[in-house]
């Protein structure tokens, strides 16, 4: 982003009431108010197989009336962990009705994965797709990793022994997991073989209190290799490591108004580096650059467009679309960075 974006970015916080969005209709809803130049569009949200737009045939319609609708649970309940495969599929993992949830928008189809060799998950927090579409769920009661293929059939287990894990992201044929109990960041290969990790239980540089999502950066500008971002929730602050798990930058500190982190839970980057961070207290998404610098701010309590109740992760998909889990508001709401 060029210096002059940046100094726009900045001005746009100096009014407090930029960070929430002015409830006209959703194509009104921007960040930052007009008449600055918009940064952040809302698109859509939805919370159910019916937001797909499919519609029952009459005889479907029947059996549904007479022996009770089979997809009554095809709706979001408790969203955390999101993710977008390289089809275009939109995974949610759902701790309140335990299974991934599946949106096609472009087939309008929905699908759900509950189980794996006939047991239930318990407490499945996160989800992550291959370049191959493969699918990777993280229970974190169980304290395991599984793996389905695209077409959702079950492949195996990570079997790692995981304290508590509570979030994974893949990315160049690697996968990396937050184990929050350990306090440590795990990366294995495709295969389940485990490369290497890295942090310990502490406060200084580099090390952990809490650590629960992550995001990669696909490419640093500045160091050639990937970037691992990583929440550090009870440290209040976001860590930056290298591509093999060395300590770069950290950012953030404690508090309960913008520019600070109340409960840091979810965070993604965009195409042009900026780092994006859920916070559930605040309800709001704040976007920084690697420095730390807070760049703007949206969202806000509520349950309306654009507003949010406890949001817990968020994923960009190539396109800079943003996808929220706005958890207490059973829904996902999508949003666009406009470059």
């Amino acid at each position: 982003m060029s210096r002059s974006i940046n100094i726009f970015f900045l001005l746009s916080l100096l009014l407090v009431q930029n960070i929430f969005p002015q409830q006209l209709s959703k194509d009104d809803l921007v960040w930052p108010k007009p008449p600055q130049k918009a940064r952040i569009k809302f698109l859509y949200s939805f919370s159910n197989e019916k937001d797909l737009g499919t519609k029952k045939s009459f005889f479907e319609s029947v059996v549904s009336f007479l022996f009770g609708s089979k997809d009554k649970n095809n709706f979001i309940d408790r969203p955390q962990g999101i993710t977008v495969d390289n089809s275009g599929r939109i995974l949610v993992a759902d701790i309140g009705l335990n299974r991934i949830h599946i949106f096609d928008f472009e087939n309008k189809k929905y699908n759900c994965i509950k189980d794996f060799n006939d047991s239930s998950f318990v407490s499945p927090v996160s989800v992550a797709a291959a370049n191959n579409n493969d699918i990777y769920i993280c229970d974190s009661v169980i304290r395991d990793v599984f793996v389905y293929d695209g077409d959702l059939d079950f492949k195996y287990r990570l079997n790692a022994k995981f304290v508590r894990p509570t979030a994974l992201r893949i990315e160049n044929d690697l996968i990396y997991v937050t184990d929050t109990g350990a306090n440590q960041v795990v990366v294995f290969d495709l295969n389940g073989k485990e490369k290497f990790k890295f942090g310990k239980n502490g406060t200084n540089r580099g090390e952990f209190h809490f650590p629960v999502h992550l995001a990669i950066q696909h490419e640093s500008e500045k160091h050639g290799e990937p970037e691992i971002f990583v929440i550090d929730a009870l440290n209040f602050r976001v860590q930056t490591f290298d591509g093999k798990g060395n300590y770069l930058n950290c950012f953030g500190s404690a508090g309960n108004t913008v520019g600070s982190f109340g409960r840091p839970k979810g965070i993604a980057v965009d195409s042009e580096n900026h780092i994006y961070v859920a916070d559930a207290l605040l309800d709001i998404i704040q976007i920084f650059d690697f420095n730390g610098q807070l760049l703007l701010a949206f969202g806000g309590s509520g349950d309306g467009l654009g507003y949010f109740n406890l949001p817990t992760d968020l994923f960009i998909d190539k396109n800079d679309r943003i996808y929220v889990s706005d958890s207490a508001n059973h829904r996902i709401q999508v949003f666009e960075y406009l470059k």
